[in-house]
């Protein structure tokens, strides 16, 4: 009991101990929980607070970011308009770096060529100054006269220094053309340039011809991107042709140039980089550089080579099916290039009792015959025909071949659309004269004076007129000035070297010519005259010159050019009127403020472009037109005729021959139409083509395509053989393809030129001239590309792989012509759009509509065999038979029982004695029908079709006709393209409206107006050696007609142009008299100071270039022959001054005197001569051109001193007064006052 009380007495003690450590403890955990409580209420809040800030922050931060955001943006902004402005100034000042280095290189490329220029004259200096001692001392002791005469010696400097040397002589090597690269090779060879004695001697001459024909004649482009490739040293190739085009578009190049949009260079640039266009790689888009029609011609004959070969495409059911089993067991032995044509090889021999061998006396192997014994004993002969069994006039064929005549018409109006936008693409990439020019048709016939017509267009509308031109109708003037031009260079060319060419010594020369003649040398002078009979013809030029220059002359043309593109179409608009408004004068139809002098209706148009102007031409009749055009249309016909009859007598010899003689006859009637079309009278070269057009293409048409069919039998058109009709059509094409695409490229005729008479010519224009390319016409290309289209589609048909054929022909012809016109043939004018649509509205829709007319014909003519079913059977003809064919050939013909026979039936339906039209299978005779079903169904369509088609293109015609008669009494005008905003005085390379005619003789065109007031940039030519004015014809009749009160007759004599350029040193106010610019200086940037010598005998002569210290003492002995200036130079034919430098033809402002020329220093040709010069009468064969006074004779003591000395006077350019020359050596007298100029 004690335990148990004292166990439960400690278990209590235990347990309250338990419970109070237990209590103590949770108070402990109670407290530690209120303390953790405590301190996490201060956690909370500090973590509140802490919240609080950060959600603070946190605002502050967001609008920190976006106040930083706003001001980071800014930054950004200014930033980059500060990096857009640096782009925009380093693009400047790169910029501005190409272009100083383009000017570098341009200036060190002038600097190195006028180094090089006067090195070669200082070393010709030199030799000419031995060579002319050598001559004078030689003279004084040895030579003897040309002609017996009482006259000392004299002695000629002709051929001294004959050549020019170009400045192109130091082309790469591998920029040359392929002939000029073997010349070069070649030309130190004796037997392909001649040594010894030749002037070229060195063979300097014959490569500055190279030169010449690369440089002038040949296309170049001014390649911008050499100079800049010169500067990057990771192009290594720097004379690539194609590098204008053909790169990645990260490569620094001129935005223009990555497009191909190239700056075509005027001929004989030399102070810019040029090179080549590439045959291969220029673009299409570039060939209206060479003029809208050449763009048009090349577009157009891509297009349609495009045409015929999506139409051969359509037409391969047809090419599949001719060539298959179904048709001609798959014409086995059948050429390649005519399987897939209609050729029949099934033939079969059925009987035709009633035949005869008159009915087959063209196809004499397409009837045969045999003999049989009767079973009455009697002799019996069985007659044959040849039956083709090809059926070729299904419904499937007809349907392909009207597939391709739809395709063919809309391809034609798609045709249209695109050479209208190409027209527009090409003027706006081109700027030439015409787009800022237009033509007044029927001035007044006093209208002479170029500053009215300005003063008239710039009152009315505000405009600026930078050049106008007044054409006059003195063509037998200017026609008898360029022959007498001609004689004098023959003469020049003739004369021998130490022979005079003075007035005495000529007439005495070619006397003795003439009496030491014999028969062959009379016979001879007829053939080529001597210096006789040039020497007679000069004396009656001059004559005749003198007796036209006094004719009163009226205005027939007028050309103005205006500084805008929208001034030109202003006007235009304004003022276009109908031609027989004009005409009749119908003074209500236009504004009263626009008629011309306030009574004539001006018939105003669009100028057509400078170098297609005829200006010949100009003043011919519309009566004499039309003369002139129906003799050469008649002439031409008769050709037509001709060769049809030799084509028609060579084909009974071969196909082949056939077809060389049309390929022959192609080739040479367009040389024979050309010389027809040169004696028409044509205003512009556009009617001239178009005249040509039709001639060739007529011509082509009908020898090509039509007179073949004729000749052809017609039971020959389907059968195989070398004498038949496809075969025959087939060589045509192929050697046509072949001569004239290897003649073109061979060019034997300019090789031959250039490679073997040039290197032999008398003298560098000569061989200028023998360089020149080969002649072509757009319109002879263009007739090219329509005969081939004309023949595609007269025998697509029977032939439809002929689409094919076709179509790599004139790829081929796209190739040779753009070669041929970039290497070999020389420029021809920038004719227009009119060629192009000329031969598109009229002679294209005769093609489509030959195709359906044709097509109809030839599938009614199936089988092609003139023979027709008999409904009875000849028992007699039953069984096997060898025949003998009319041709004497045997063959066997088996006869089946109850086979029908034959009778003779004339399956033609075209024009003869079954003529139908439209073709239908109701003209069939009864009782000899031989059409099948599915041919009569599809000739009786084609029928419909045929007239359709003939119906609409009669109505474009119809059409056509009634526009051209509303334009001629309404006003109808439309700009081709946008204004492009580009004015005319600034287009580097633009031309405008000079009167001019071109001579064989000479390597540039004679001038037929005063160019005294006009500047430089409105040429498009340039002759290195000589200035504009020595092509001056109006100089020749001034010196014909010498003395002052002939100025006013020389004036009027000749029409009127004049240049204002804008806001430039020469721009006058409306009624000043223009300041005359000098006709000496050849370029505006003068690379050195030039001579000027005049000769005082002869009437053509020429000035110096030489540098002044080249300059020899003149010797009064020497010949004045053909104007020689005295320095070693060539003896070039005319100098513009001469005698009164200051001569004015125009009309002296109101108070003003004529101006004074200074006393010139007169040269005596007669001192020391033995010619009493007193009594000495002028001479006829100059006129009065041997007075140097207009009439005083005295002579000054120093001149005389100068005769009789052989010394030169000097005077220094400041010694001619403003009033002598007005301004005409201005250039140079700043530069070249230090200097002297010796004065002859």
């Amino acid at each position: 009991v004690e335990f148990k009380s004292k166990s439960e007495q400690e278990a209590l003690e235990s347990k309250s101990a338990q419970e109070e450590a237990l209590r103590t403890v949770l108070e402990m955990m109670e407290k530690d929980s209120e303390d953790r409580i405590a301190e996490l209420d201060s956690e909370l809040a500090r973590v509140e607070a802490e919240r609080e800030r950060a959600i603070q922050l946190q605002l502050e931060a967001a609008s920190n970011a976006a106040e930083e955001s706003a001001r980071k943006q800014e930054v950004e902004g200014a930033a980059r308009l500060a990096v857009e402005k640096l782009v925009e100034e380093r693009q400047a000042k790169s910029q501005e770096i190409g272009h100083l280095a383009e000017r570098e290189e341009q200036l060190k490329h002038e600097l190195e060529m006028a180094k090089k220029i006067a090195e070669m004259e200082k070393i010709a200096a030199i030799q000419s100054a031995k060579a002319i001692a050598d001559i004078d001392e030689s003279a004084q002791s040895t030579t003897t006269p040309l002609v017996d005469s009482k006259r000392p010696p004299v002695v000629s400097r002709r051929g001294i220094q004959t050549y020019q040397e170009s400045p192109f002589l130091d082309d790469p090597f591998n920029e040359m053309t392929y002939g000029r690269r073997i010349a070069i090779k070649l030309q130190n060879l004796s037997f392909y340039q001649p040594k010894g004695t030749h002037w070229d001697f060195n063979g300097l001459g014959l490569q500055s011809a190279w030169a010449h024909f690369e440089h002038s004649v040949l296309p170049r482009y001014i390649s911008k991107s050499e100079v800049d490739l010169k500067n990057d040293s990771n192009r290594a190739d720097l004379n690539d042709d194609a590098d204008d085009w053909l790169y990645s578009s990260g490569q620094n190049k001129d935005s223009q140039e990555r497009k191909g949009d190239l700056q075509r260079a005027e001929p004989g640039e030399s102070k810019l980089p040029t090179k080549l266009y590439s045959p291969v790689f220029t673009p299409l888009s570039q060939l209206g550089d060479f003029g809208l029609g050449v763009g048009l011609y090349f577009s157009s004959l891509r297009a349609i080579a495009l045409i015929s070969l999506i139409a051969g495409l359509i037409n391969l059911p047809n090419i599949l099916y001719f060539a298959s089993d179904v048709y001609s067991a798959n014409q086995p032995d059948v050429n390649f290039l005519l399987k897939g044509s209609a050729i029949c090889t099934e033939q079969v021999w059925v009987p035709c009792p009633t035949c005869s061998i008159d009915e087959y006396e063209n196809s004499r192997d397409r009837i045969a015959g045999t003999t049989t014994v009767t079973p009455d004993g009697e002799l019996q002969t069985l007659i044959f025909a040849m039956k083709n069994t090809c059926d070729g006039a299904t419904m499937n064929v007809g349907i392909v071949n009207l597939a391709s005549l739809g395709f063919i018409i809309l391809a034609t109006l798609a045709l249209s659309v695109y050479q209208k936008r190409k027209v527009v693409v090409f003027d706006e990439q081109e700027q030439t004269a015409q787009d800022y020019s237009i033509e007044i048709c029927n001035p007044p016939h006093d209208a002479t004076e170029p500053e009215e017509w300005k003063q008239f267009f710039e009152s009315r509308f505000g405009v600026h007129t930078t050049c106008c031109t007044v054409t006059i109708d003195n063509d037998l003037l200017v026609a008898a000035l360029a022959e007498r031009r001609e004689v004098l260079h023959q003469i020049e060319e003739k004369v021998k070297e130490g022979a005079a060419a003075n007035t005495l010594s000529l007439s005495e020369y070619a006397a003795k010519v003439e009496h030491r003649r014999g028969l062959i040398g009379n016979i001879k002078s007829r053939i080529a005259p001597g210096i006789p009979e040039l020497v007679d013809r000069l004396t009656v030029l001059n004559q005749k010159i003198q007796g036209l220059a006094q004719q009163n002359y009226r205005a027939t043309k007028v050309f103005c050019t205006f500084e805008t593109e929208s001034m030109q179409r202003d006007i235009i608009s304004e003022m276009n009127v109908g031609p027989m408004t004009a005409r009749m004068n119908s003074v209500h139809a236009i504004n009263p403020n626009l008629l011309f002098r306030g009574e004539t209706v001006l018939d105003v148009r669009e100028a057509e472009e400078p170098s297609t102007i005829r200006w010949m031409d100009l003043d011919v009749s519309w009566s004499s037109r039309m003369k002139r055009l129906c003799v050469t249309t008649l002439v031409s016909l008769a050709f037509v005729v001709a060769v049809a009859v030799i084509v028609a007598l060579v084909r009974a010899h071969g196909a082949a021959y056939a077809a060389l003689a049309i390929s022959i006859a192609n080739t040479l009637f367009p040389m024979v139409a050309k010389i027809l079309t040169n004696v028409e009278a044509h205003a512009s070269e556009t009617g001239k083509q178009c005249s040509l057009f039709v001639k060739i293409a007529i011509f082509r048409w009908v020898v090509t395509a039509i007179v073949i069919t004729i000749i052809t039998p017609f039971m020959s058109t389907l059968t195989k053989g070398p004498d038949h009709l496809l075969q025959s059509i087939w060589l045509i094409f192929f050697t046509d393809l072949v001569t004239s695409n290897v003649s073109q490229i061979m060019d034997p005729v300019s090789n031959f030129k250039r490679h073997f008479l040039a290197p032999r010519a008398k003298s560098q224009e000569r061989m200028n001239l023998l360089m020149s390319g080969t002649e072509y016409t757009i319109a002879e290309r263009f007739t090219n590309m329509t005969k081939q289209l004309f023949l595609t589609f007269y025998y697509c048909a029977i032939y439809p792989s002929i689409f094919f054929i076709c179509a790599v022909t004139l790829f081929i012809n796209y190739n040779v012509d753009k070669f041929c016109i970039m290497r070999s043939w020389k420029p021809a004018p920038m004719l227009g759009a009119s060629i192009a649509k000329f031969s598109r509205v009229y002679f294209m829709t005769t093609s489509v509509a030959a195709l359906a007319l044709v097509s109809s014909y030839m599938f009614s003519g199936f089988p092609y065999d003139n023979l027709c079913a008999d409904n009875t059977s000849h028992s007699a003809y039953y069984g096997n038979w060898q025949v003998t064919d009319g041709n004497g050939q045997t063959s066997s013909a088996i006869v089946e029982p109850n086979q029908r026979s034959y009778h003779f039936c004339n399956q033609y339906m075209g024009p003869g004695q079954n003529f139908v039209f439209p073709v239908s299978p109701n003209a069939q005779p009864s009782g000899s029908k031989w059409m099948t079903g599915p041919q009569e169904q599809l000739v009786g369509i084609y029928g419909i079709v045929s007239a359709v088609v003939l119906g609409l293109v009669g109505a474009v015609f119809v059409y056509r006709i009634f526009r051209l008669f509303q334009k001629l009494f309404s006003a109808s005008y439309k700009p081709a393209g946008d204004d492009q905003g580009i004015n005319f005085s600034e287009v580097g390379t633009i031309s405008s409206y000079i009167p001019q005619v071109k001579s064989e003789q000479f390597t540039y065109p004679l001038l037929a107006v005063n160019v005294d007031y006009v500047g430089e940039s409105i040429f498009d030519w340039s002759d290195p050696a000589r200035s504009h004015s020595y092509y001056d014809l109006t100089r020749d009749v001034e010196q014909l007609l010498k003395g002052d009160e002939n100025e006013e007759t020389c004036y009027r004599a000749f029409g009127q142009i004049r240049h204002w350029p804008p806001n430039g040193p020469d721009a006058v106010e409306v009624g000043e008299k223009p300041r005359r610019r000098s006709s000496l200086r050849r370029s505006k940037e003068s690379a050195y100071k030039r001579n000027i010598s005049w000769s005082s005998k002869v009437t053509c002569k020429t000035y110096s270039k030489d540098v002044p210290m080249t300059h020899k003492s003149f010797n009064a002995n020497a010949s004045t022959n053909q104007g020689m200036n005295f320095d070693g130079h060539a003896a070039p034919i005319f100098d513009p001054h001469t005698q009164n430098e200051a001569r004015r033809f125009g009309k002296q402002n109101e108070g003003e005197g004529p101006p004074q020329a200074s006393t010139p220093q007169h040269f005596d040709q007669y001192q020391n001569s033995g010619v009493d010069e007193a009594n000495q009468e002028s001479d006829p064969f100059y006129g009065d051109s041997q007075n140097q006074y207009g009439g005083n004779d005295q002579r000054s003591d120093s001149s005389s001193q100068t005769s009789g000395n052989s010394s030169s006077s000097e005077r220094s350019d400041s010694g001619y007064s403003d009033e002598d020359y007005e301004g005409s050596f201005s250039e140079e007298s700043q530069t070249a006052s230090e200097d002297s100029r010796h004065i002859t």
